[in-house]
Order: C-alpha cells, then sequence, then structure tokens
C-alpha cells in the first residue's frame, strides 16, 4: 500500500495505491496522521488505484472524515472503482463521503 499526498494544494490530494487491507493499514498510521493535521483544507482521495479496502482501511477514511469535519470540510473520494463502491455502499460510507 502507498499513499502520496500532495500537501501544497487547496483541497489536498491524496492518492490511495494498492491493497488497503489489515496490514497495510497498520503500516500506514503515519501519512494518516498527516491527512488528519492537513485537515483544515478540502481533502480529495483518489481511489482510482486502490484494489481492495477492509474494515480497517474504512476506519482510515473516517478518521480522515472526522478530521475534516472539525474544520466543516467534507471528504471527496474520486475514481472509485465499483468494487469499493459496492463496500462504501454496503457500509453506508456513500452517504458520508462525497463520491465523484
Amino acid at each position: 500500500m502507498t499513499i502520496e499526498i500532495q500537501k501544497d494544494s487547496d483541497p489536498i490530494f491524496v492518492k490511495m495505491i494498492g491493497v488497503l487491507d489489515t496490514g497495510a493499514a497498520e503500516q500506514i498510521e503515519t501519512e494518516i496522521q498527516e491527512i488528519e493535521s492537513l485537515a483544515q483544507k478540502t481533502i480529495s482521495i483518489d481511489c482510482s488505484k486502490l484494489e481492495y479496502i477492509c474494515s480497517s482501511g474504512l476506519r482510515h477514511f473516517l478518521r480522515i472524515r472526522k478530521a475534516a469535519g472539525e474544520y466543516g470540510h467534507v471528504v471527496t473520494l474520486t475514481g472509485v472503482s465499483n468494487n469499493i463502491l459496492e463496500v462504501l455502499k454496503i457500509t453506508h460510507f456513500d452517504s458520508i463521503f462525497d463520491i465523484q
């Protein structure tokens, strides 16, 4: 799992690449904390290269959304594949994220 963060833009662009399973979720803790610290700006997460997401990965998305919400921002998810979208719908995350 790789995360690319463009910090100097507004919105902040985050690109998720690979498989976000339990092991990867633990490995990316530092990057998630960094994204949370940038939540004073709008955050856009590019999911076009995200192949899989588990409940631990969804928890990271929720943390980012919560941090952004404290500043009155929404988190936009772009490039969401049908498989990831299905997970978001089943978990009702499609109602708390702006999915484009």
